[in-house]
């Protein structure tokens, strides 16, 4: 159990996005792999603006910090993406997603460039963790390591993708924490 630096709330370690300190500013560790002392933070904006003001007095924007760590956790994802591709648990494209059984859980990843029709047509297939908006269909193609576009993707929640699913929690409570506050 770890306390967030923002709230003092108590959770699992691997609920909250952690931050490390260098030349004295905060940089999320979404990967959770960069040496020094490590902060906890829940993943919202007003835990990561808390942090930052008691934590650095006014030298840092917690603004800043917010942008930074969504522009953090989205990039992962994209890596995360990549490499579920590698292993086997993604389906790509509309027509295959259609095609899963309704009881399979994982990420829907929809682009920014699909219409508001299919995308919904989509999330009503299964009770999926649903990315939406945060790519285009260029951006996941190239994830993908495809020559194409990708306009939708599932990644299932075993191996990588439970991974994949943590961080996309982490990303859509920090969006929907800002559009709230």
């Amino acid at each position: 159990m770890r306390a967030c630096a923002g709230c003092r709330k108590r959770d699992e370690n691997e609920k909250f996005i952690r931050f490390v300190e260098f030349e004295g500013r905060p940089v999320p560790d979404v990967a959770r792999r960069a040496p020094g002392r490590g902060f906890n933070v829940c993943p919202t904006y007003s835990c990561i603006k808390d942090f930052v003001k008691r934590n650095f007095r006014g030298k840092v924007n917690p603004e800043e910090v917010f942008q930074q760590t969504v522009e953090s956790l989205r990039d992962y994802l994209l890596h995360l993406v990549s490499l579920s591709h590698k292993t086997g648990v993604t389906v790509v494209g509309q027509d295959n997603i259609r095609e899963l059984p309704p009881e399979k859980e994982g990420v829907l990843i929809l682009s920014s460039d699909l219409s508001s029709k299919t995308k919904e047509r989509l999330k009503k297939r299964g009770n999926f963790l649903v990315v939406e908006d945060l790519f285009s269909s260029e951006e996941l193609g190239n994830a993908l390591r495809r020559g194409t576009r990708a306009g939708a993707l599932f990644v299932e929640k075993v191996g990588l993708g439970r991974k994949l699913y943590s961080v996309a929690e982490k990303l859509n409570s920090l969006l929907t924490s800002r559009s709230r506050g």
